[in-house]
């Protein structure tokens, strides 16, 4: 679409992918009384070849034969050839060995490889003086990949949840319960926990993990924010429930941590509506829970955007 509105779109973003070397790969260029090998004619018109492939998965499980199949395929290709690895990076690609081990073959084959993330993918094509109908089409792109968990705004994310019924749960034990439902039960991803009652954040913690019990032999994982196996999370999801004596099934399980106290206040008439709500608190700057909690303390959820955005 950036090359059908206009194939500078398409090379700005290749450019802010790639390196300023490839902002001008895209699109016709006109040259004047340029000296050839044998003549100098009037006007020369030419585009430069170049070959883009593009692997793509939800994570970050690339497979090293296949990118090594795309990689035989594109050195036969003239002109400039690049090789992306497009994917949902939660750890540092450089720490990949697939991704490593395919990089140094591609510099050997002189083939540009690079490892992309969603969000880099979407800050690329963001682009200032993109139409109306290319800026609705980003904005789309943008709401599907936040709502696939593909983007890292979960990482700025504090989900307030009321916590009037098991406060002292989730003070004791580390552990929310709801129903394993979609609906007005169904949470997005989000790194911070927020214990609402009585008008207030109390509490804020860690989500580590989230897991889901289908009953007393089935269980799975539908997101973790901590680098731990599966199989711990859902043990500790599992003995965490107990100490609270619930039995009931299915049920969703919020793995909590490293708690901290606060004073997020709302000072509005009327409790909360519904049983959560979501704060972006990525202008915050937040180092961690701690640091959190101390830059939420005796805020207000009225004067909220004007803290994130002063």
């Amino acid at each position: 679409m950036l090359y059908e509105e206009n194939p500078k779109f398409l090379s700005e973003a290749l450019g802010l992918l790639f390196g300023e070397n490839f902002s001008g790969t895209v699109g016709v260029k006109f040259i004047q009384q340029r000296r050839a090998k044998d003549c100098v004619p009037d006007g020369e018109i030419f585009q430069d070849s170049f070959s883009v492939f593009i692997e793509t998965k939800l994570g970050s499980d690339f497979g090293e034969k296949q990118l090594l199949a795309h990689l035989n395929t594109l050195k036969a290709k003239q002109g400039e050839r690049i090789l992306i690895a497009l994917g949902n990076f939660e750890q540092d690609p450089a720490n990949h060995p697939v991704l490593q081990s395919v990089a140094t073959k591609a510099k050997e084959e002189g083939v540009v490889f690079v490892s992309v993330s969603f969000e880099q993918f979407l800050q690329a094509i963001q682009l200032p003086y993109l139409p109306k109908n290319l800026i609705d089409a980003v904005s789309d792109l943008g709401e599907y990949l936040d709502e696939n968990n593909l983007l890292p705004s979960w990482k700025y994310r504090l989900d307030v949840v009321n916590c009037k019924e098991s406060f002292d749960g989730v003070l004791k034990h580390k552990i929310y319960t709801c129903p394993a439902q979609t609906g007005a039960y169904n949470h997005r991803r989000s790194l911070y926990f927020g214990t609402y009652r009585n008008k207030c954040v109390e509490q804020i913690l860690q989500i580590e993990a989230v897991v889901d019990l289908e009953s007393e032999d089935e269980a799975s994982l539908v997101w973790s924010n901590v680098n731990r196996p599966e199989k711990e999370l859902i043990q500790t999801a599992i003995e965490r429930r107990q100490k609270i004596g619930e039995s009931w099934y299915p049920v969703r399980i919020f793995v909590l941590d490293d708690m901290h106290p606060t004073n997020f206040v709302k000072a509005s008439s009327g409790g909360m509506f519904g049983s959560k709500q979501y704060f972006d608190i990525g202008k915050l700057k937040a180092t961690d829970t701690a640091d959190l909690a101390q830059k939420l303390r005796d805020k207000t959820w009225e004067n909220y955007e004007s803290l994130i955005h002063g």
